[in-house]
């Protein structure tokens, strides 16, 4: 699964924002969202990809590009 991709079209869907700002921002409060959102985003991107962040490692997630990066380092050890 081209998750990455697949996660941009959803924020951009969602937000309305733009690539460049999905894979520029360094934290989602940039684009403003809280951490009640976030934690919404970590649920919706869950759901697409069948993955399951730990609930201690949310904290870690906080802009999409540390989201990619978790997904790479962790989305191997599920599969």
């Amino acid at each position: 699964m081209d998750y990455k991709n697949e996660i941009i079209k959803m924020l951009r869907d969602k937000y309305g924002w733009s690539e460049e700002e999905i894979i520029n921002t360094d934290d989602f409060q940039e684009l403003g969202l809280d951490s009640l959102s976030v934690y919404s985003l970590i649920t919706d991107i869950e759901e697409m990809t069948g993955f399951k962040f730990d609930t201690n490692d949310i904290t870690e997630v906080s802009s999409p590009s540390k989201i990619f990066s978790y997904l790479d380092k962790n989305f191997k050890k599920e599969n």
